[in-house]
């Protein structure tokens, strides 16, 4: 352990490796360093993949082809923060969970065996399959399901599919060979090498993290990576306030000044801020996502968007769109920052939705 930070430098090392110090216009750029991108069904305002790549600058209507063969930036879809789109050049290093769920299952639902031959067939002979092209689901309510869904699933986590791509939003379930680059296929590697090279993406991303952090990004054990990390030869240091050592990516930079005075609202999903204890640790914001709670429970509003100003969490708005309508549940701003903190934000997530109004429920407003 070489050095101590300070709060204030974690926090501008963090926002940096996030790409969020200064805009991109680029896709690409933002996969090849954050690696991925968490996908979420709910869409009150967009959905929380589209507000990740918008909040670093990234053009709406590239962000709307991101996830479509026409997309900028390949990425395929897979379990890593949760379900993500993930850089297609990761392929390789999750080889070793889909050789995992090969040999000893998965905790999903019982998969039917003679419909993932019979959809392996299909995806052979055609190159790209949908559920739809096998009937799609059946029954209705909580009873409504489909073998094929859980064989085309089982396929894609096995590596006989690649979710590439989306038609709206119904999942493409594709060859292999047909959307992963050659080069990127060729790439072989066992499983202590997948988990080093996840650790040393996740690390890249967050800029500062502890052996948590790094392992909560792709969701790897905490003990294989202490393992890989410890092999990395990454620079360790300890954060003023924190009860953990932390690594330092190779580009981290404690001196440099997160200088902004735009606000800039992120998704609750947004990779910056999607871990509560690091959220807490980082911003000492303890914010909680209550889309999940009954209405009368909530109390602050159902899709809360925190909202980023030079290097800290300033506050944040729940914000729903309702047609061309933004509407506003609620928002929060740090004491001595301006209430126009708040109505800077919701204009510029109007635009991001190409609301032509926004209504402000639930506080005066001139």
């Amino acid at each position: 352990m070489t050095a101590t930070l300070t709060a204030a430098e974690a926090r501008s090392v963090a926002i940096a490796a996030q790409i969020l110090d200064e805009p991109t216009r680029s896709a690409t750029t933002v996969f090849d360093r954050l690696g991925c991108v968490q996908i979420d069904s709910m869409s009150a305002v967009r959905r929380s993949h589209e507000l990740v790549l918008l909040s670093r600058g990234v053009p709406l209507d590239v962000v709307l082809q991101v996830g479509t063969a026409a997309g900028e930036g390949a990425t395929f879809e897979g379990m890593a923060h949760a379900l993500s789109l993930v850089a297609m050049d990761l392929w390789p290093a999750f080889g070793f969970r889909r050789r995992h769920i090969s040999a000893h299952g998965w905790r999903g639902p019982a998969v039917d065996f003679a419909a993932v031959e019979v959809a392996r067939a299909r995806l052979e002979a055609d190159g790209r399959v949908r559920l739809r092209d096998f009937g799609g689901m059946k029954g209705s309510g909580w009873e409504r399901d489909s073998p094929y869904r859980w064989a085309l699933e089982w396929l894609a986590a096995t590596g006989g599919a690649v979710c590439a791509e989306r038609d709206r939003w119904e999942r493409v379930y594709c060859r292999p060979d047909l959307v992963i680059p050659p080069d990127v296929r060729a790439v072989e590697l066992n499983d202590d090498e997948c988990v080093a090279r996840l650790c040393r993406r996740a690390i890249d991303a967050l800029g500062v993290a502890t052996t948590k952090d790094v392992a909560d990004y792709f969701r790897i054990h905490a003990t294989t990576a202490r393992t890989a990390l410890a092999g990395l030869g990454l620079e360790q240091a300890a954060v003023a306030g924190w009860k953990d050592p932390v690594w330092l990516a190779p580009t981290a930079d404690p001196t440099k000044k997160i200088i902004e005075d735009a606000p800039n609202p992120l998704s609750p999903f947004d990779p910056l801020v999607w871990t509560r204890d690091r959220l807490l640790r980082i911003f000492g914001k303890d914010y909680r996502l209550e889309a999940y709670k009954p209405a009368a429970k909530r109390e602050f509003g159902y899709f809360a968007l925190p909202i980023l100003l030079g290097d800290a969490i300033v506050g944040r708005i729940a914000l729903r769109r309702r047609g061309d309508v933004l509407v506003m549940e609620n928002g929060e701003v740090d004491a001595g920052l301006p209430a126009g903190v708040i109505d800077r934000s919701a204009e510029i997530v109007a635009r991001w939705t190409g609301s032509k109004s926004i209504a402000y429920e639930g506080r005066d407003h001139d």
